[in-house]
């Protein structure tokens, strides 16, 4: 028998919440369509990449090849979200709704900027009675533009002529037969650079108030892929005009195996950082790529940049040896240096140490406890060489405490 989730009071009264059952007509696919545009943070977008995260509505019902997208969504940052939604007891919910969603995401790819920007303008016109472009409702929702609005808008024409999107298939429950062709349509389309992922959303009801249509919704994400990596073909020609033609393309998984990739919000950060930083941009990517090889390294991105940390292998903590910013900045915070290693049974010592080395490369001053310097005034091999000792002498420390 399945856990239920109850609803508590302060005085530990409460009620359980009963799950819709799947064949209920409680509902049907144009009310779910209505709900995730109003609501769009229902869909757990940001637990897939944090660059589709806020989403804003531009589109229902939107004409894309042999069909329509049910919901289009665009994030704060220029990234498209399309949704497709399908209930259990409605027969198309099955296999073929990968495909169908697939399909809308390569007709889409072909669009360019206008396109789009007819049809925000056709939503807004309908659903908010003042016909806006597509930057303006976008900044009407979420605030001014991280880069400005050129930015947002070269980083949306790279996104559609990419194919580089988030294709959602939403519904109360996915068949099994949908989960198992996931990774099979993945790859029918090698030139798109999408995620797809299958959501539920499980809808409750309080018993006690059967004549009352409020719903708890809760998401869950029951299969994604990775991004679909574009096929590499290689052409050789022989001497006599022969050619030999090679293509290499790496499979989608449900499951990936671990692997140091680029998530799309990193490559959102790099894209950033040329922009504002253009003469900083090969340093700080030469410095995070060496790191991103090593070992026991993770590169992780963050709402303000990109975080590199070690991990300490017999706990599974880490610690954070340094982050990079979008303007190029270096940035090391001993405090939280010393917290993470002493949570890990590290002695204080050695946050210390590292503390004095990456000040001198800095040239902090003595009341600073937050380093911060442009990469630009670092001498980037002295910084490297504190880093990785402090590295070693963790490793030491470490052989030593076994």
């Amino acid at each position: 028998m399945k856990a239920h989730p109850f609803l508590i009071n302060r005085d530990a009264t409460g009620q359980r919440l009963e799950p819709i059952d799947i064949q209920e007509k409680v509902y049907d696919e144009a009310w779910l369509q209505d709900v995730l545009r109003l609501q769009p943070e229902i869909l757990p977008v940001a637990e897939i990449e944090s660059i589709f995260y806020p989403l804003v509505p531009i589109g229902k019902e939107v004409p894309a090849g042999t069909g329509a997208i049910d919901n289009l969504f665009i994030s704060h940052r220029g990234y498209l979200v399309l949704v497709e939604t399908k209930l259990w007891r409605n027969p198309e919910a099955k296999r073929q709704v990968v495909a169908q969603a697939i399909d809308y995401g390569s007709s889409l790819s072909g669009w360019n900027y206008n396109r789009l920007n007819e049809v925000v303008k056709g939503y807004t016109k309908r659903f908010e009675n003042n016909e806006l472009d597509l930057a303006d409702w976008v900044e009407k929702r979420c605030g001014p533009m991280e880069g400005g609005r050129s930015f947002f808008e070269e980083t949306v024409v790279k996104n559609l002529r990419l194919g580089r999107f988030l294709t959602l298939i939403v519904g109360d429950k996915i068949r099994q037969s949908v989960i198992e062709m996931l990774d099979y349509y993945g790859n029918k389309y090698p030139h798109l650079a999408t995620d797809i992922a299958l959501v539920e959303l499980h809808c409750y009801r309080w018993t006690a108030k059967e004549e009352s249509w409020s719903l708890l919704v809760v998401p869950n994400i029951v299969a994604r892929t990775e991004v679909v990596e574009r096929s590499i073909v290689q052409v050789t020609i022989n001497p006599g005009g022969m050619y030999q033609i090679e293509s290499q393309q790496e499979k989608a998984r449900l499951e990936p195996e671990p692997r140091k990739r680029v998530t799309l919000t990193e490559e959102a950060f790099w894209e950033l950082l040329k922009r504002q930083a253009p003469d900083d941009y090969e340093s700080m990517r030469n410095l995070i790529n060496e790191y991103r090889e090593r070992d026991g390294i993770t590169v992780d991105p963050t709402d303000a940049g990109i975080a590199i940390r070690l991990v300490l292998h017999d706990s599974g903590q880490q610690v954070s040896l340094f982050h990079a910013n979008k303007n190029a900045d270096l940035w090391v915070w001993p405090e939280t240096v010393r917290r993470q290693l002493e949570r890990a049974g590290f002695d204080s010592s050695l946050a210390e140490s590292y503390r004095t080395q990456i000040r001198r490369v800095l040239n902090m001053p003595e009341k600073r406890v937050e380093f911060g310097c442009p990469i630009r005034q670092v001498n980037v091999d002295d910084f490297k060489s504190a880093v990785d000792a402090f590295i070693r002498n963790i490793q030491v420390a470490n052989t030593n405490n076994d």
